[in-house]
């Protein structure tokens, strides 16, 4: 299976890392994934037999210099145009307009190539549009990894609740997040536990979108959309971020209780309420017990009833890993979740 990476920031280096690790065992399940192209925002490594992936690892970190595979200004969306591949994996940074991997996962769908994709932004602003293109070429999308990294959130439905009805849906799914109000449980003062969290590499330098509940309310669009077909948009959240945090903290310490920022999905009448927004949580919830950047989602089913899942979450490693599940699936359509 040729695969075709664009964006080759932490996620595409670990994903890279993580295939060449994995390819004796890969070759075991009978998946023999072949690299064949690497963008970057400057330019595309590629060869048509497949890239000696340690090679390419070295030569990013050296600036490409004198490496002749690497075009440079040969944009991902014109590898994706001319090479041939098989998955094209897109990982480029989400941002609100959804560009430019909307045009990347696009262009790829319209060439009739399956899709893994990391990004938020394309699927908070087309959900419908790609996952109908896709029907339409007859490949697949899937996107596991845009949602609390490794957590199983949407193959578990898929392989283990098809016959079941999901009616309503709360999870902790920034990880940012979680670890400031941990720290600020302590009585530490917000800006002071902000610092800390990009010191640890929790937070980056741009961290609003994590603070102010714009990234959680991303997942929570994500999720509706996926698991109630509901064509929502980030504007039908309502976010309440934890800037302002403090008070809801203390009054839950006088109660005994834990403050965690939670997404909300609740089917209603036909549609959707979501919210974003800090929650008081007992200490008998499950949810009291997801610490530092970990993240769990709580589905309520109506003959299951509540499912709880969550995952430690230590770096994008786990996030590569998402992905090349999902490119596993791929080559292995019949099976979901498989354990590498």
């Amino acid at each position: 299976m040729r695969i075709q990476v664009v964006g080759f920031g932490n996620v595409g280096k670990n994903l890279i890392a993580l295939i060449d690790e994995k390819k004796e065992f890969l070759k075991s399940l009978g998946a023999s994934l072949k690299v064949v192209s690497v963008s970057d925002s400057g330019g595309t490594v590629c060869k048509k037999d497949g890239l000696d992936l340690k090679d390419v690892l070295k030569r990013k970190e050296d600036g490409w210099k004198g490496f002749k595979p690497y075009s440079e200004g040969y944009s991902a969306l014109s590898a994706i145009k001319d090479l041939a591949g098989d998955v094209v994996v897109e990982l480029t940074p989400s941002t609100p307009s959804g560009e430019p991997g909307l045009s990347h996962i696009k262009a790829a769908l319209e060439r009739e190539k399956n899709v893994v994709t990391a990004n938020k932004g394309p699927l908070v602003v087309a959900f419908e549009d790609l996952v109908n293109l896709s029907k339409r070429k007859h490949v697949r999308l899937l996107y596991e990894a845009t949602v609390a990294a490794h957590l199983p959130v949407f193959c578990m439905i898929e392989s283990c609740f098809a016959a079941d009805e999901l009616v309503r849906v709360e999870g902790i799914l920034n990880g940012t997040t979680n670890f400031i109000i941990g720290e600020m449980e302590k009585g530490r003062d917000f800006q002071s536990c902000l610092d800390h969290a990009v010191e640890e590499g929790w937070a980056e330098t741009n961290y609003s979108d994590d603070v102010d509940g714009i990234d959680a309310a991303r997942k929570t669009v994500i999720l509706a959309n996926s698991y109630f077909k509901r064509g929502a948009t980030l504007g039908d959240v309502r976010i309440d971020g934890i800037r302002n945090v403090r008070k809801t903290i203390e009054k839950a310490k006088s109660q005994n209780k834990r403050v965690k920022l939670i997404c909300n999905i609740r089917w209603r009448e036909a549609d959707v309420e979501m919210s974003v927004s800090p929650r008081l949580i007992a200490p008998d919830d499950p949810f009291a017990a997801v610490n530092g950047g970990d993240m769990a989602l709580k589905l309520f089913f109506k003959t299951s009833q509540q499912i709880f899942v969550s995952a430690q979450f230590t770096g994008v490693k786990q996030t590569a890993y998402a992905v090349l599940n999902d490119i596993i699936k791929m080559a292995f359509p019949t099976q979901a979740c498989r354990m590498l």
